[in-house]
């Protein structure tokens, strides 16, 4: 959502609706706490249907049908230039909405779109439908009032475009063509934050931060206030240490990691291309490798993650009840909240396991392991 929030800022806007569901206490509270940006008001609306069908129609009483608006997804990493862009094709077309457009073939579960030669779309076509589309929707649009009219009416979302363009409206695509990473599946966490942080340049090291004489950083870092590095432990950077986290004697935190506040690293751990969400704690002599450990989870001591078949083959995780093949060649386990990992056990790739789960001690084992077993 910040990102979201910070690609509008940066082009120029100052009111902001951010529809909300029923986590909306969490995200008002934060987002309240931490506006520090001059002169941007927030709006919560309180989303009352499923899906973007539902997260749209929340907003119709807000724009009058000739009011022009901005609509950006909330889980989406990328550029904030990806707004402008769709701005100026609308204005190079004379168009009074526009889909940002992208050329990535993962993405055609968001809708395809075929565009002709002047930069007008043509015909949107659902996610739920298999035709030849030349690019897909990226999920940033410009828009008018116009188009709660066809959504009260029953019309899907991505369905208005074609009734509005069969009626004689207009639609620019803007195109996209640099990287774009829609946060919908677990593995997307790790692309995100692989892509955030290798913009990194600088060590912004913060002077609370305590980093005992004979640590090594390698690359650019960021160490938050009150973060504690012991003796004898190697960061290559680019990775981010965060408040008041702490990294134990000779531990190797590698690159695109990421160690979050108050997280504990133990002594000989060494941890790659992960993100170790807030209070996790990874016991001495373990390993984890482009994996995600949720908050307050526990791997215990010489607890290992697996990220690589051998031989070499896909890996599958198991995603809403479905096991799915994992687009990556290195992908580890993920940790839900609050659970433990067993002394000596090896989480083979893909394993997800459920929060609040207890994982006994010297097995090796994988799949999705349910809290209820």
């Amino acid at each position: 959502i910040e990102y979201a929030i910070d690609r509008l800022v940066k082009c120029g806007v100052r009111e902001i609706y951010i529809v909300v569901g029923s986590n909306k206490d969490e995200i008002m509270s934060y987002l309240d706490m931490n506006n520090d940006r001059p002169n941007v008001i927030f709006h919560y609306v309180l989303q009352k249907e499923s899906g973007i069908d539902g997260a749209v129609l929340s907003l119709s009483s807000k724009f009058s049908e000739d009011e022009q608006f901005l609509l950006t997804h909330s889980d989406i990493i990328v550029d904030n230039e990806i707004i402008t862009r769709t701005l100026n094709a609308a204005d190079n077309t004379g168009s009074d909405m526009a889909i940002a457009v992208a050329l990535q073939s993962e993405l055609q579960e968001f809708g395809l779109v075929n565009l002709n030669s002047d930069g007008l779309i043509e015909k949107v076509i659902p996610n739920n439908k298999i035709e030849n589309g030349n690019y897909v929707v990226a999920g940033s649009f410009l828009l008018t009032g116009k188009i709660f009219q066809y959504m009260k009416d029953g019309t899907a979302f991505n369905e208005c475009f074609n009734k509005y363009i069969a009626d004689g409206g207009t639609v620019a695509g803007g195109i996209w063509n640099n990287p774009w990473i829609d946060v919908g599946q677990p593995w997307d966490i790790l692309r995100a934050t692989s892509y955030e942080i290798g913009k990194l340049k600088h060590s912004i090291i913060a002077e609370t931060a305590e980093i005992e004489h004979n640590v090594q950083i390698k690359g650019p870092v960021i160490i938050e206030d009150g973060a504690q590095i012991l003796n004898g432990s190697i960061i290559k950077g680019p990775a981010y240490i965060g408040k008041n986290a702490f990294i134990g004697n000779n531990s190797l935190i590698r690159e695109s990691s990421v160690i979050c506040s108050n997280a504990k690293i133990g002594m000989g751990v060494e941890v790659r291309s992960s993100v170790i969400m807030s209070g996790a704690s990874i016991a001495r002599l373990s390993y984890v490798g482009a994996s995600i450990i949720g908050p307050n989870a526990t791997l215990h001591s010489g607890a290992i993650t697996i990220n690589q078949r051998r031989p070499q083959g896909p890996i599958k995780t198991v995603v809403e009840g479905v096991e799915v093949e994992v687009p990556l060649e290195k992908f580890g386990a993920i940790v839900g909240p609050n659970s433990h990992i067993g002394e000596h056990t090896s989480l083979e790739p893909g394993t997800k396991v459920d929060s609040n789960t207890i994982v006994p001690p010297n097995t090796a084992i994988g799949g999705y392991i349910s809290s209820e077993k």
